[in-house]
């Protein structure tokens, strides 16, 4: 009887020390995840259990993404913030250990993050957010090995209330390269000529040359200015952005009402059509949109409020 007692006793000391070890983690430093000078990184490598990847480099102080387009200033920026703040919260806890580590291994998105060197700084994954949703599930790899790998953690951000998933640019265990893209579409400076054309009304048209400044209506005769409201006008289109890619839409049946031509980049704008869906719930259906296109390209979707501003007539320019 005393024998089964203290067999009993060595078997419910034996889970404690393993639960206890589980519990307190064999990693002591917080910011081991953390990129102490995130001016040093040159390189962001993501890859999702779906195939799809994504390259940020930077070049000349410029990043972009997929060595296709610019990336979005708030975006590398969140992401560089992130980087350089992740600490540890708390181990996993031995009740979820080996649930997480199938999440992680299955649905996790894997992150490498590079300085001028073919060995990652840091390499790890990025799971799901814990059921409060202040915090994220992580495991830290090797940088020699990714089978190499320490144990799962649960991450945050000292004084953020939310998992870091986003900040990562991942939605819904996703990557897309949407989530990156810069949505500036004039993007070359400095801009040297205007075109606007009303393609339903050419008599609102107009083109102005900005050095020296010149106004001409659409049949190209020159027309008495106000200066001062020319140089406003071309400012007005620093930063011009969009609102969203829609790769999926075709437009080849809606009614073109714009053509833009800045330098040499023609955005072309089109009615959307009643008929179209585009009163989705995730949107706000009291904004009033329009398709465009940029030099012929992939379709975007932007919001009238926006393109007010330099959707103007040649009235508004004369003298």
């Amino acid at each position: 009887m005393l024998k089964k007692y203290f067999l009993s006793l060595f078997f419910i000391l034996i889970i404690s020390f393993l639960f206890s070890c589980k519990e307190k983690s064999t990693i002591t430093n917080s910011d081991v995840f953390a990129i102490s000078d995130t001016s040093i990184v040159t390189k962001i490598f993501l890859a999702d259990r779906q195939g799809n990847t994504i390259s940020l480099d930077k070049n000349n102080n410029e990043w972009t993404i997929n060595n296709k387009y610019k990336v979005r200033q708030e975006s590398i920026s969140i992401l560089l913030e992130t980087l350089n703040k992740i600490r540890i919260k708390r181990p996993v806890s031995l009740s979820v250990f080996n649930h997480i580590i199938r999440d992680l291994s299955t649905t996790g998105i894997k992150i490498e993050i590079y300085a001028n060197d073919l060995t990652p700084l840091k390499i790890y994954t990025i799971g799901n957010e814990t059921k409060d949703q202040l915090g994220t599930y992580m495991i830290l790899h090797s940088n020699s090995s990714q089978e190499s790998i320490t144990e799962p953690f649960i991450m945050h951000i000292p004084g953020f209330n939310g998992y870091l998933a986003p900040r990562y640019g991942i939605q819904a265990r996703i990557l897309n390269e949407r989530t990156w893209r810069s949505r500036v579409i004039f993007d070359k400076s400095p801009i040297r000529n205007i075109t606007l054309n009303y393609l339903n009304q050419p008599e609102l048209s107009f083109s102005l040359i900005s050095s020296p400044t010149n106004l001409l209506d659409f049949t190209g005769n020159i027309i008495d200015h106000n200066n001062n409201a020319l140089i406003e006008y071309i400012n007005k289109f620093t930063n011009l952005q969009c609102e969203s890619f829609k790769n999926d839409v075709d437009i080849s049946n809606n009614i073109p009402l714009h053509e833009i031509i800045v330098n040499n980049d023609t955005l072309r704008t089109y009615q959307i059509a009643a008929k179209e869906e585009e009163k989705k719930k995730e949107e706000n259906f009291n904004v009033e949109r329009m398709y465009a296109t940029l030099n012929n390209g992939e379709v975007m979707l932007i919001q009238n409020y926006v393109f007010n501003k330099v959707l103007i007539t040649i009235n508004e320019l004369k003298k």
